[in-house]
């Protein structure tokens, strides 16, 4: 009889298969040829600055119900680095492609995204089941980036491919593992979560949809 997987190890299964056909979305495989439109980029930058400010409301959601201090210091901890790291290489990244950050509209894509993770906000367990396809996602996204043609995405690539963000979504795997929630309802939980972030990762700017 072959061993039993943990819940993570079933989920980190799925979102891997799923988030390597995102590399074919026309946004990672024009990063990827070199010949996206800079308008495509800019505007999905934008729109994920909104969606990490809001990640890190739902860090601080998680800080706020730990049950031990390892995962307080943890949940703080994320939630500072998104909000003085994570969000800090946005701005640099942005720098070739002349993000405003300021008056950014939530997209269509974004909004039914966070709306979702609202409707989660007081159940851990399915919190941290969300939250693995835009964690696992995209590591495993980037990482096939990496022989992407030369270009301004090389920083963003390094960053979300490296060995620390790698670290970062193991301990979000342990995290999994230890929740208090059925296989089942998680698999119905994460396929919403891999259809939102394909959703996300797939959205355009209105110049570029009217074109």
């Amino acid at each position: 009889m072959p061993p039993t997987r943990g819940l993570a190890d079933a989920l980190s299964a799925e979102v891997t298969q799923a988030a390597t056909a995102w590399l074919d979305l026309p946004m990672l495989a024009g990063i990827r040829a070199g010949d996206l439109d800079p308008a495509v980029f800019r505007h999905y930058l934008e729109q994920d600055y909104v969606y990490l400010r809001y990640y890190a409301r739902i860090y601080s959601r998680l800080a706020a119900a730990a049950t031990t201090e390892d995962e307080l210091e943890l949940f703080v901890r994320l939630a500072h680095g998104v909000v003085a790291v994570e969000l800090d290489h946005h701005k640099r990244a942005a720098g070739p492609f002349g993000c405003d950050f300021d008056d950014v509209v939530p997209s269509a894509e974004t909004r039914e995204y966070l709306a979702f993770y609202e409707s989660l906000a007081h159940d851990r367990a399915a919190t941290l089941v969300a939250m693995l396809p835009c964690i696992q996602g995209y590591g495993v996204a980037l990482a096939g980036l990496r022989d992407a043609a030369p270009g301004p995405y090389q920083d963003w690539i390094a960053i979300y491919s490296g060995g620390q963000y790698a670290d970062m979504i193991q301990r979000h795997l342990t995290l999994v593992d230890g929740a208090e929630l059925p296989e089942d309802r998680a698999l119905e939980i994460l396929a919403r979560a891999v259809e939102l972030e394909r959703m996300f990762w797939n959205q355009l700017p209105a110049v570029v949809e009217a074109s």
